[in-house]
């Protein structure tokens, strides 16, 4: 799990912002991505940043490690 703590900011759109589409079509290829987009073009968005000033990782696999390992 990944803890951050910082100070959150929102930033709201009135459509879809280039990155948004960007990612999808990394990540999904280029026909999913399209077919996702498509309804959402149109849709206000909003993003959140977070300026971290504090970060933890918690590995719950070596810290707390389950019964059924032993």
């Amino acid at each position: 799990m990944l803890f951050v703590r910082g100070t959150a900011q929102v930033d709201v759109f009135d459509e879809m912002v280039p990155k948004y589409a960007a990612a999808a079509t990394r990540y999904l290829g280029p026909d999913a991505a399209a077919a996702w987009l498509e309804p959402l073009r149109s849709q206000p968005m909003a993003r959140i940043r977070v300026t971290p000033m504090a970060a933890r990782i918690l590995d719950f696999e070596t810290r707390f490690p389950s019964a059924m390992s032993a």
